[in-house]
């Protein structure tokens, strides 16, 4: 009797197909980063050219990897382990560059916890894309990390641009936290259970997901904190730095 064994991994013929892509796209966040922080927003920091980059980039893995659900938000828990469609290893495809791209920004800037958070985050979309399995996790498992995202740039980009105590802030603050409470420690915990427990997937996609997991539940205080002093701050206004 042949017994299957999770942690084998072949490549997938499609994947090849999507290598010129991915090399396109990285080039393209590149590009990106240079047109930003050399004419757009040259009077700003590199960080905040490359936290623009990161709001694209979020923007376009939010978009690409819901299309993915055929089922609506249902469809983010259908067929864990089994074979990726086209469009969940295009979706993996296009964030797996940007990650190429952010790695090399993080590495050259010294941010070496990036480097390494991005590492394994990689390593996650790297096997879906080459075996050509398990994209229906680790496409829902991008959507769930990203959705929060735009918010979070926007924090030290508004910093940057003076509006650290201004409504704006603080209503993105509070729409950061939520979210990412919602996403991380409220549906992501099913899928993260859904992927562990399935036997086709591959052993880096499995550790990839409950190291996320991890990582979420031990800064789920310190967004909690944000909730609580944004709301105060939206309640209290000056009354609050009178008292």
């Amino acid at each position: 009797m042949a017994i299957k064994s999770s942690a084998k991994m072949t490549i997938d013929p499609m994947s090849v197909k999507y290598a010129n892509e991915m090399s396109q796209w990285t080039v393209f966040w590149g590009l990106m980063f240079v047109v930003c922080r050399f004419a757009l927003f040259k009077k700003y920091s590199a960080d905040f050219s490359n936290r623009v980059v990161s709001i694209v980039h979020a923007v376009v893995a939010i978009y690409y990897s819901y299309v993915t659900f055929e089922n609506g938000w249902d469809g983010m828990f259908d067929n864990i382990g089994g074979a990726n469609t086209e469009a969940q290893t295009l979706c993996m495809a296009i964030s797996l560059s940007y990650f190429t791209y952010d790695l090399i920004y993080c590495a050259l800037g010294g941010d070496f916890m990036s480097v390494v958070h991005h590492m394994f985050t990689m390593g996650g979309l790297a096997s879906g894309v080459l075996n050509g399995r398990s994209g229906a996790e680790l496409v829902a498992c991008l959507f769930l990390m990203e959705v929060s995202n735009p918010s979070l740039h926007l924090r030290t980009v508004f910093i940057e641009m003076g509006l650290k105590t201004s409504m704006l802030a603080s209503i993105n603050s509070l729409v950061f936290a939520l979210m990412f409470l919602v996403c991380r420690l409220v549906i992501g915990p099913p899928l993260v259970w859904k992927t562990l427990a399935s036997p086709d997937n591959d052993y880096i996609v499995k550790a990839g997901g409950f190291g996320i997991l991890a990582v979420s539940v031990f800064w789920g205080m310190s967004i909690i904190r944000i909730i609580v002093k944004e709301v105060k701050k939206l309640m209290g206004g000056g009354k609050a730095k009178q008292a």
